[in-house]
């Protein structure tokens, strides 16, 4: 995967989340893939053997992003690893701004991508920054 390919496919990862669209999150994702995030100071892996319970997350968590009211996602690749032409690894930074300019939180999020069948696609993904607790606070507000 190149530079230019991993800008693309996060801007296409960005724009689904921006729409709130959980399943073309989901698509771009594969099944089986997994997560690991650190709550109560614990890491811990939710691992999708099935797309089912997969698309169900990425649909939650849109409605998470969604309940914060009118935003816009943006990005940074921090840092990109080819491996190969068919793997990377990929530091993104994120910065979820409400339509007002209001900056919500910001964090990191680490993710292996493959090129399959299908496109390219997060395997897995580590969430060690990302705070749902810390988003849901500014729901509704």
């Amino acid at each position: 995967m190149t530079l230019e390919q991993a800008q693309a496919f996060f801007e296409r990862y960005r724009d689904a989340f921006n729409a709130g669209d959980g399943d073309a999150v989901a698509d771009l994702w594969h099944s089986p893939s997994a997560i690991t995030d650190s709550r109560d100071g614990v890491a811990r892996v939710s691992w999708w053997g099935e797309d089912a319970p997969m698309r169900a997350n990425m649909q939650a968590l849109c409605g998470v992003y969604r309940d914060v009211g009118p935003h816009d996602w943006m990005f940074e690749l921090r840092d990109h690893v080819p491996l190969g032409l068919n793997h990377a690894f990929t530091h993104v930074a994120w910065t979820l701004k409400r339509s007002g300019g209001e900056v919500l939180p910001q964090f990191c999020t680490g993710y292996q991508l493959a090129k399959l069948a299908g496109g390219w696609k997060v395997l897995f993904c580590t969430a060690y920054q990302e705070d749902l607790s810390e988003t849901r606070q500014h729901a509704a507000q």
